[in-house]
């Protein structure tokens, strides 16, 4: 080989490398890349874990289907490795259908049958303290995937599992979809806890009026506070005039007496005139 002939190689080997670096990684280039982050295995439903796992080897351009077996067997439980253990030990390095293969049998182990779906849909909880719409979509995840949950089947175990009132505004409003109620009655839920809040202050403002005793004497109207400015007082008796304030000085001179002996009878600190006591 001569020295044109090496350079030529040399030449060839950078392009192909510049090239390589220019063209952006996708799903579709045979890459295999370590570092891969999966949660671990969903007994409960494994095609939407598979469904998760899969978006991450797409982003983490993993292809190889060698690679993606290895990083789904560790993030598999014991319990569950060894359920598939016939099958792990049957799979090659050199298989090139390995995740295809460990993904079937997962998924047909472990997720529900279509009766399983029905009979978890029937037995569904109630409301609660969920949003309509958070429920709507618990119930949607245990249909089968030949209903689209827009039946009136579907819709009328929704409404069986709402209040009355909730259900009475929905059944009358024509709804066709899932998504319609869903959306509706999402509607009435708000307002039905700003209406729940309101109640609630109204309930504490008449607690605090039942607790706070009238100022001129212990009875007491709905409206706390509305006698004080009434000109008449007309839910309160007049009140109680004490003799020897001094605001009442005058009447006890009207009837003769002076304030003095009006407050203190026959010995009084001293004698006001006017006054017709006995003893003067």
């Amino acid at each position: 080989m001569n020295a044109d002939q090496v350079q030529q190689i040399i030449a060839e080997a950078i392009a192909a490398e510049l090239a390589r670096r220019a063209t952006p990684l996708g799903c579709g280039q045979q890459v295999a890349v370590v570092g891969v982050k999966l949660s671990e295995f969903w007994k409960t439903d494994p095609v939407m874990w598979f469904a998760q796992a899969e978006a991450v080897f797409c982003r983490s351009n993993v292809t190889v289907s060698f690679t993606k077996y290895d990083h789904v067997l560790m993030k598999l439980p014991e319990a569950v490795v060894v359920s598939v253990r016939n099958l792990v030990a049957s799979i090659r390095p050199t298989d090139t259908d390995a995740y295809e293969r460990l993904k079937d049998r997962l998924t047909a182990s472990y997720s529900k049958s279509k009766w399983q779906q029905v009979f978890s849909l029937l037995k569904h909880p109630d409301l609660g303290d969920r949003q309509p719409s958070q429920m709507m979509n618990e119930m949607l995840a245990l249909l089968p995937d030949d209903d689209d949950g827009d039946s009136t089947i579907f819709l009328g175990l929704f409404l069986r599992r709402l209040p009355i009132s909730m259900r009475d505004h929905l059944t009358t409003a024509n709804l066709k979809t899932a998504e319609e109620m869903s959306r509706h009655a999402d509607i009435l839920w708000d307002a039905r806890a700003c209406d729940s809040a309101v109640v609630a202050v109204i309930a504490e403002v008449d607690a605090v009026s039942v607790r706070s005793p009238c100022r001129y004497n212990r009875c007491r109207s709905p409206a706390r506070d509305s006698h004080r400015h009434s000109p008449d007082r007309r839910n309160c008796p007049p009140r109680r005039q004490t003799p020897g304030r001094d605001g009442n000085r005058d009447s006890n001179r009207s009837s003769s007496l002076c304030f003095y002996h009006g407050k203190y009878g026959q010995n009084p600190r001293q004698c006001e005139a006017p006054c017709t006591w006995s003893g003067n």
